[in-house]
């Protein structure tokens, strides 16, 4: 079930090229039966593209980013993303790095006080246009603005150097019972379903916010570590 990722450090001018030469020797071994470009790219610098092929197994894909070097540092953080792989580096500058934990600080407490301040406001969004009848609506400010943040919070007491990854290896980095309790706020069928998850997600929320809150060196962390 795994996939290949592929990142290319080329300079900013030199981004189609890399990705034309890639495709060429892609094709050399199997057809490209499917291309998607995205946009715009996630991070700051990136040109990523994916790719499947024909015949591969159902669930390979293939995922090459190309960024210039100024932008590699991200995704060389040994704490985010671990030790590289690297298949050809003439310049000996593709290594991983120690985070920065002074930004990583920063960026975590923003976010936090942005959960706190924004939580009551999508609350009342979700009753209100579960009262108006709005399944669609109300789902949509349940999942993206409670259910997000409350993911995000478990990120901060659990992976702070992570909490930004969203719903992506919740299984390798939370605790069973709270993978447990996400997933049952996850699964619900129905507007009634949602008005008797709020009450249990609104406990685990303030749970997670004092936990955070009992510990400042976990909003300190980046600076302290």
């Amino acid at each position: 079930l795994s996939d290949i990722d592929l990142y290319v450090v080329a300079d900013a001018a030199h981004t189609e090229a890399a990705f034309q030469v890639f495709e060429d020797a892609l094709a050399g071994v199997a057809r490209i039966a499917h291309t998607w470009r995205v946009e715009p790219p996630a991070f700051a610098g990136l040109a990523q593209r994916h790719y499947l092929l024909e015949p591969a197994p159902r669930y390979f894909a293939i995922e090459c980013c190309v960024l210039p070097p100024d932008h590699a540092q991200q995704f060389l953080e040994r704490e985010r993303h671990g030790e590289p792989i690297v298949h050809f580096d003439r310049s000996g500058r593709v290594r991983a790095l120690p985070i920065d934990r002074p930004a990583l600080a920063a960026r975590l407490a923003r976010r936090f006080a942005q959960i706190r301040a924004a939580w009551p406001i999508y609350r009342l969004l979700v009753e209100k246009e579960i009262l108006r009848g709005h399944a669609l609506d109300a789902y949509g400010f349940y999942v993206n603005g409670l259910l997000r943040a409350l993911i995000e919070l478990a990120g901060m007491r659990h992976r702070p150097e992570r909490f930004d990854f969203g719903w992506r290896y919740l299984h390798n980095d939370l605790p069973p019972d709270l993978q447990q309790a996400l997933t049952q706020f996850a699964q619900v069928a129905s507007t009634e379903d949602i008005t008797r998850r709020l009450p249990q997600i609104d406990r685990s929320m303030t749970q997670l916010v004092e936990q955070i809150e009992a510990r400042p060196a976990i909003l300190e962390r980046a600076a302290l570590d």
